[in-house]
């Protein structure tokens, strides 16, 4: 057996080797936590001097978009995104009223939440969009008279998204004043528009380098093409 001092000298480095094993976190990637927001309002994660550029059109009621960003987005993300050689911009493509709200409501706290109050609401899609039955109303009258933010903050309260947007830190009182305002709606009603008049018929539709691309739906198509 080792003498005390010795093994007590021993026992010290082993459990500040380990310690300092568990304190010490990866380095977080820059490009993973780089946001900026464009002229018109649509946000960009990555390298803003990346080589290849890739938009993404979306909706928050499209199944094939909730699909994209939970199984094809994490590898697209973890092999260009985060190694700087493409940077990923995310724009609206409105397809209905509750795609609206979410949109709206998805740029609620800055561009610093963004990307994650997008993953959220697009991982509880399933959740709220089957609520859309809810929608009183009255508050689909507020459509009909062109009061938006009135029916985006009925919508919001009528199919659940106050719990949703609280696990992301917003309170119901701010998500409403985000869903009444006019700047917010403007930027995704204008992406929209903008979509329509370069082709984008369906979601998730992609640009790469400012091209519309045909038929491409995974992170392994992306890839063949920015090769």
């Amino acid at each position: 057996m080792l003498p005390l001092k010795k093994y007590l000298a021993a026992a010290f480095i082993s459990v500040t080797a380990i310690s300092a094993g568990l304190l010490a976190a990866p380095a977080p990637n820059k490009w993973l936590s780089t946001v900026a927001v464009t002229a018109k309002g649509a946000h960009v994660l990555g390298n803003p001097a990346a080589p290849k550029k890739v938009v993404e059109y979306l909706s928050y009621t499209c199944g094939h978009c909730a699909d994209f960003e939970a199984n094809e987005s994490p590898a697209f993300k973890a092999q260009f995104v985060s190694t700087g050689k493409a940077s990923l911009e995310i724009r609206n493509m409105v397809l209905n009223p509750v795609d609206l709200t979410a949109a709206v409501l998805a740029r609620c706290g800055g561009k610093g939440k963004f990307f994650g109050n997008h993953k959220q609401l697009l991982s509880t899609q399933s959740v709220w969009l089957g609520k859309t039955k809810n929608i009183s109303a009255a508050t689909q009258a507020k459509l009909k008279a062109q009061d938006f933010s009135g029916f985006m903050i009925g919508t919001f309260d009528e199919i659940g998204l106050g719990p949703i947007m609280q696990q992301r830190g917003i309170t119901p009182a701010q998500a409403k004043a985000c869903l009444a305002d006019k700047a917010a709606f403007n930027a995704v009603v204008g992406m929209t528009d903008a979509g329509a008049k370069l082709g984008v018929r369906g979601t998730p539709s992609f640009l790469i380098n400012g091209v519309l691309q045909d038929h491409v739906h995974s992170a392994a198509e992306l890839a063949a093409l920015i090769k």
